[in-house]
């Protein structure tokens, strides 16, 4: 746990619990509309799209978003490996803090990634979440894989020096080491294989990839906004 963060539960005059962020930001959220539509596993529903979407980043993600936080919210890119770096440290100075968040990776010109609701904060250990899940192209559209029952860790690791982690081993990027752009991903215990059984997102089973591209898209919010999870939550059993 950061040393500087602390949980405030405060009972309010309708008896709603609710709970304080960690970090800078010391607003109260009522848990239902921090949550909402949240605290369930994520739809396979997808949004509308348009072939012409490909070539655009954030068009690409849109679809995927249907009942989650980000679905009415405009999108920006706040880390491009390309321009930000293949780094670790470098990925979370531009993700952390910013929410909820989608990772979008090309990898042998097929697009794959991740929805993390709960973002990165660098605070150490997992950040889980039921309603995570993860993409991946088909011939003609996407493909969600929602958590399996045996876990829903939306971020495995969250430490400042470690990358992307859906579950353990679901979809890792960890861009460190002499492959920063290496790309691993089992399927089956933390995410589910999905209509075709698929044991990997990658080309093939059993053997890692690497990503061409490499993208972090989140929600833009006002100035007096508050951001969910943007410093840490403890959830209490809401997710």
């Amino acid at each position: 746990m950061h040393p500087r963060t602390n949980l405030q539960i405060i009972s309010s005059s309708r008896d709603k619990t609710r709970l304080h962020i960690f970090g800078n930001k010391q607003q109260s959220i009522d848990p239902n509309e921090r949550t909402y539509p949240e605290s369930k596993p994520a739809t396979y529903d997808l949004l509308p799209s348009s072939p012409l979407d490909m070539f655009n980043p954030l068009a690409i993600v849109k679809p995927m978003l249907k009942q989650t936080q980000l679905e009415n919210r405009q999108l920006k890119i706040v880390y491009n490996a390309q321009k930000d770096g293949w780094d670790a440290r470098s990925f979370h100075k531009k993700v952390d803090g910013k929410g909820a968040s989608v990772v979008l990776a090309k990898v042998r010109g097929k697009w794959i990634g991740g929805y993390n609701p709960r973002g990165w904060a660098s605070l150490g250990g997992s950040r889980p979440s039921i309603a995570s899940f993860l993409f991946y192209q088909t011939l003609f559209s996407w493909q969600k894989l929602r958590v399996a029952r045996t876990g829903g860790m939306a971020c495995g690791r969250d430490e400042f020096d470690q990358g992307i982690y859906f579950g353990s081993d679901a979809l890792v990027i960890p861009l460190n080491g002499k492959k920063p752009r290496s790309v691993t991903s089992r399927l089956g215990y933390f995410f589910e294989g999905g209509p075709e059984k698929k044991t990997t997102l990658l080309p093939v089973a059993g053997a890692d990839a690497q990503a061409d591209e490499l993208y972090v898209i989140s929600g833009v919010y006002g100035k007096d906004e508050v951001i969910p999870n943007s410093g840490g939550v403890t959830d209490l059993g809401l997710y």
